[in-house]
């Protein structure tokens, strides 16, 4: 009855009013082009939560990941990640997949580069901390060459 009605609320399976989906889609995207990416967050992971029928959360995945890549540190790189792992894989025939692909690939590259770089520095602590035991250990050598010669003085006097 509610869907011949045209409005904006459906059944769901107990009876009660069920938001529209797309409504709420739309809604999220009024929100970002308003600048308010707070709420426009809140209304995408409500649609990626309620995994309805509506087509809508393939898109929703695909901007929240866009979203998350504006949060600090690694954290937002890794939840934009997963965010388009679980795109392709829940929605692999999707345009919204489609086009996230390069930017997935992207990201998997970038993580490897961070662990490149991070690998490249605990080599540069180890390689200057050896350096620096090198240097102890000729100075600790050459010391021997001197007693030993000293010594070896002693000996013929």
């Amino acid at each position: 009855m509610a869907q011949l009605t045209g409005g904006c609320a459906m059944l769901g399976s107990k009876g009660e009013p069920v938001r529209d989906q797309q409504i709420v889609l739309d809604g999220a995207i009024a929100k970002l082009r308003a600048g308010n990416e707070k709420e426009a967050r809140g209304l995408l992971e409500q649609l990626i939560a309620e995994k309805t029928s509506y087509g809508g959360t393939d898109e929703a995945l695909f901007r929240l990941a866009l979203l998350s890549l504006r949060d600090e540190g690694n954290k937002g790189t890794v939840k934009a990640q997963k965010l388009l792992e679980q795109l392709a894989k829940e929605y692999p025939n999707s345009l919204w997949a489609r086009q996230s692909a390069p930017l997935a690939a992207h990201l998997v590259e970038e993580r490897h580069l961070r662990e490149n770089v991070r690998e490249l520095k605990n080599l540069r602590e180890l390689n200057y901390s050896l350096n620096r035991d090198n240097k102890e250990l000729r100075q600790i050598l050459e010391r021997l060459k001197s007693l030993d010669l000293e010594l070896e003085q002693k000996i013929r006097h």
